[in-house]
């Protein structure tokens, strides 16, 4: 049996099976060729400006600008690959998308990203390409930097201000004016707000230093308030103690207890004594007892007359 001829890659073959691909990929995108009829595949074939085909999906779909990466290789299967051109074109389409949709974000990342792939353009070998291909793509890209910087809207002042900067860059000598005019407009404002957030910071040190001094003499004051309110207190005297039934009680307690202090001292052991100091001792011992009970009840009686006077009570008798 007869084997089937396969032709050999080639570089036509890649990119007509890439066209196909981009083809399939532009239908699944819903563009219209006119209100309510999807494009097809053969009108897709037969436009001759087939970056047009890009602008027609990004303007069919609001979410296709997001997805820069999906749009460029469609760029490179509709037969731009390996085009630097075609490729600022397409993302000075999705920034200006964004700028649209006032997606300032993503505006600024494709307008960086073109101004890397023109800035490497114009690096370029003047024998890979030629002059007018780096004029067209340093045209788009300019205006799509200036737009987006003098944007009011877009309220991220260096990096407008690095727009304007690329824009005065690779724009033509008739338009710098234009782009300088836009660009000390921005330079006023950032002197201004410079100016105010230093003021902000001088008055935050300010304030910061108020409260330091204040908490430095919150002790003091305190101090001499608490002086002044312990001056005008009194303790009041207990209302229970100030009756006689309270001081009665309170003098009886005293009396029992110092009727309890051990000013008597007891006897100790006899097993050795005579008689005759048998008796003496009983005597000593009688009378240290009296003794005693005298120093005892006159204790007593002290206690408690200074606990009375302690406590407003009568004296007793």
């Amino acid at each position: 049996m007869r084997s089937l001829d396969v032709p050999k890659p080639s570089s036509e073959l890649a990119k007509e099976k890439e066209f196909i691909e981009a083809t399939s990929r532009i239908s699944s995108f819903n563009v219209l060729s006119s209100p309510g009829t999807p494009i097809s595949p053969i009108e897709i074939r037969l436009t001759k400006d087939r970056l047009s085909l890009i602008s027609q999906v990004l303007s069919s779909n609001n979410d296709a600008y997001k997805h820069t990466e999906v749009i460029l290789e469609l760029c490179y299967k509709l037969g731009f690959r390996d085009d630097p051109v075609a490729e600022v074109k397409v993302l000075a389409m999705l920034a200006d998308t964004a700028l649209q949709a006032e997606d300032f974000a993503r505006a600024y990342e494709n307008s960086e990203r073109m101004v890397t792939t023109v800035a490497s353009l114009r690096s370029a070998s003047p024998l890979e390409l030629d002059d007018e291909n780096a004029k067209e793509a340093a045209e788009v890209c300019w205006i799509a930097c200036f737009q987006l910087g003098r944007q009011s809207e877009f309220t991220d002042l260096p990096k407008k201000m690095s727009l304007l900067g690329h824009a005065v860059e690779l724009c033509p000598p008739d338009k710098i004016h234009d782009v300088l005019l836009a660009w000390r407009k921005l330079e006023a404002e950032d002197i201004r707000l410079r100016e105010e957030r230093l003021r902000q910071r001088q008055n935050g040190e300010l304030a910061a230093s108020t409260s330091v001094r204040k908490m430095e003499n919150a002790p003091r004051n305190v101090a001499s308030s608490l002086r002044a309110r312990l001056q005008d207190f009194h303790m009041p005297s207990p209302p229970l103690l100030s009756t006689p039934d309270a001081a009665a009680l309170a003098s009886r307690t005293f009396k029992s207890v110092a009727a309890n202090f051990p000013f008597a001292v007891g006897h100790r052991g006899r097993s050795h004594m005579s008689d005759a100091d048998d008796r003496n001792s009983l005597r000593s011992e009688s009378s240290r007892r009296t003794d005693g009970e005298d120093v005892s009840s006159q204790a007593s009686r002290v206690l408690s007359k200074g606990i009375g006077w302690l406590i407003g009570a009568d004296d007793e008798v």
